[in-house]
């Protein structure tokens, strides 16, 4: 029974993660490095004038708790911390990953999974930061009269063909004696996917947020979630090697920043959530309950996350269970590394002290 529930959350680990992934391509149609000025930013600068900022770049895609470092930019923040920081968002996380791996940028934003294949070819990185763990804002969901997977047998299920969810559909049905012979499957996109669950045109859905959301309220049955595991499903900040052996303290700057901004969104949510709402291309309510579906971790229980443990508790044991899944699907040529090398945890460790 324990073999089966980790097989499955290993699925779920590859398929949510990426589906997180593929949530964070669906923002902007074109990189654009962020020119809005600070609505707060000169009281901090004035703080600053007798010192030079520290000039850094960071690369993000569209998800909600990437929207604190465009915070941590308005409010002044990076400023106080002495950084001038540019922000740079790209339509996709392939394009973030590329100017990131080829120098471009100093830090960028990574769903945990997608940080395994540049490791595994060489890339040059440190995982300093674990920005959120998910807490149910994706899975897999139902019409009210399924209970559990094997009543998916005869049904339809709108996944995206060949994907992440797909593979995720298919090893659900297998640990529990099925195949997709037994169901019919609809290729569609998630957000088309979610769509047409809510339009009663399918019988499941393997989504994320909104559309999760939005499916359960419109009657769904939530079969599996991310809240069955934070631990398994989670967002980092990558930092190039060369700056954190060059400049250690602009790291630790950037990642103080980051909670100095989540502290400023606990104090101010009304506020906070409608400026990220905003940058994110959604109202101030849908961000807020797209944030009620994610842990955000403080300093020091990132540290206990990058702690090594032989369990999921641990960042660096969760990624090599992908890593050895992802080899298994031919995602990966090899499974000779260990991800817990990633992980620089100096960083943090000066904050959580």
């Amino acid at each position: 029974m324990k073999k089966k529930i980790v097989s499955m959350a290993l699925a779920m680990v590859l398929a949510l993660s990426l589906c997180a992934c593929a949530n964070k391509e669906a923002g902007n149609t074109a990189a654009a490095a962020d020119t809005s000025t600070a609505a707060g930013s000169s009281a901090a600068a004035e703080e600053n004038t007798s010192k030079e900022l520290t000039k850094l770049s960071l690369g993000t895609s569209p998800w909600p708790t990437n929207m604190f470092f465009y915070l941590a930019k308005e409010k002044g923040i990076f400023e106080k911390n002495g950084l001038d920081v540019t922000i740079q968002e790209f339509a996709s996380t392939t394009e973030s990953s590329n100017a990131f791996v080829g120098g471009q940028i100093d830090f960028c934003t990574y769903a945990s999974s997608e940080t395994i294949a540049p490791f595994a070819q060489g890339a040059e990185f440190s995982v300093v930061l674990e920005t959120d763990k998910s807490n149910g804002c994706e899975g897999l969901v139902a019409t009210s009269d399924i209970k559990n997977i094997t009543d998916l047998k005869g049904k339809t299920i709108a996944t995206q063909l060949y994907s992440v969810d797909h593979m995720f559909l298919l090893t659900l049905l297998e640990e529990n004696g099925m195949s997709e012979k037994d169901i019919k499957i609809v290729d569609m996109s998630i957000q088309e996917s979610g769509n047409a669950f809510v339009a009663g045109q399918c019988d499941a859905a393997c989504i994320w947020d909104p559309y999760f959301s939005q499916a359960k309220e419109a009657g769904g049955t939530e079969l599996f979630s991310s809240a069955d595991n934070p631990d398994l499903i989670t967002d980092v900040l990558l930092a190039s090697k060369s700056l954190c052996t060059e400049n250690p303290d602009a790291v630790t700057a950037v990642i103080k920043s980051y909670f100095d901004a989540v502290a400023y969104w606990k104090d101010n949510p009304d506020e906070a959530n409608a400026y990220m709402g905003e940058k994110l291309g959604v109202d101030a309510e849908e961000f807020a309950s797209e944030m009620n579906g994610l842990l955000l971790p403080d300093a020091k229980q990132v540290v206990e996350a990058f702690t090594e443990a032989d369990d999921f508790t641990y960042w660096g044991y969760t990624q090599n269970t992908v890593r050895d899944f992802m080899y298994e699907l031919g995602v990966l040529d090899n499974k000779d590394f260990n991800c817990g090398d990633m992980i620089d945890v100096s960083f943090v460790e000066k904050l959580a002290e």
